[in-house]
């Protein structure tokens, strides 16, 4: 982040607030920054179209623009600028929503510090720089039409920092099919093809478009819950459940199809690092489907 100033674009109506950004970039050290100011959304969009900002700092509460639907049409103007949104009404569920989406970050207007603002911007623009190398991957599991191991990692570890600095708690979904092997010796592999598009299938009509869902092994698949209540895993689990035993009653395959579910939980209090959460889903799994085991001997 040295050499050129970075080329900020701030879409902001209050003046107020307008000055205060300004000034906590001019004191910083070691970066030089470039600040334009857009009083409306009209005009942000207009600068961004220009292609020349290294970032954008939206408002999310504008003149004839408010809320989640001002992110939506700002990104969909400019998708290659980064997005760090601002929010002075404390609404911190509408900014997590607009990160859901796909803006970079969130600042509290009322919180802002220059510290903070800048660690916000660099790491807006450098985890922007990621996902667009993420898009040009190979990411995408082919059979199922879902992230691959390689994609969700690298897709979840973008919510696993703004966990860690946000102090939020994550949750974490490790899904395996039962009794796979058996489906594929008994039926053939197409038959076992046919029935991980089906679970993948299953996952996305379950699951919230804001939940990040990949298929990382043969048979085994993950979902990130990037928001809700504590006990959300534990409610998205039993609606899992419930789609299964529907799908089997309809009767469409000559076997049951089995899923075991095993729950990670993240906190900042107790943190671990997003491959030490993943490895505590897997176990919890593996302690589910032996106890099931158990159950059917």
């Amino acid at each position: 982040m040295t050499g050129s100033p970075l080329q900020v674009l701030l879409v902001e109506d209050n003046p107020g607030d307008a000055r205060l950004i300004r000034e906590a970039l001019r004191e910083t050290k070691g970066v030089g920054f470039t600040l334009e100011v857009a009083d409306t959304l009209a005009a942000g969009l207009e600068r961004m179209a220009a292609a020349d900002r290294d970032v954008v700092l939206l408002d999310l509460s504008l003149p004839h623009a408010f809320g989640l639907d001002t992110y939506r049409r700002a990104h969909a103007a400019a998708p290659q600028l980064p997005i760090v949104v601002l929010t002075g009404n404390e609404d911190e569920a509408l900014a997590v929503s607009a990160v859901n989406e796909g803006a970079q970050d969130f600042l509290s207007k009322r919180k802002l510090d220059g510290e903070g603002l800048v660690r916000s911007i660099r790491y807006a623009i450098e985890r922007h720089r990621l996902l667009e190398q993420v898009r040009q991957l190979a990411i995408i599991d082919e059979l199922t039409g879902l992230a691959n191991r390689r994609g969700f990692t690298l897709l979840c570890q973008h919510h696993f920092d703004i966990a860690n600095r946000h102090h939020k708690q994550l949750q974490l979904l490790f899904i395996d099919v039962d009794r796979f092997k058996s489906i594929n010796d008994t039926f053939g592999h197409q038959e076992g093809d046919r029935a991980l598009v089906d679970v993948a299938t299953l996952l996305v009509r379950t699951f919230r478009k804001s939940d990040v869902i990949g298929r990382v092994g043969g048979d085994e698949f993950c979902v990130l819950l990037t928001e809700g209540s504590l006990d959300a895993a534990q409610i998205s689990t039993e609606r899992l459940r419930a789609s299964l035993l529907t799908i089997n009653a309809a009767g469409h395959r000559p076997y049951p199809l089995a899923l075991s579910v095993g729950v990670g939980m993240y906190s900042p209090d107790r943190p671990t690092s997003f491959d030490g959460l993943m490895k505590q889903a897997d176990e919890a799994m593996y302690a589910e489907k032996s106890v099931r085991r158990q159950k059917a001997s």
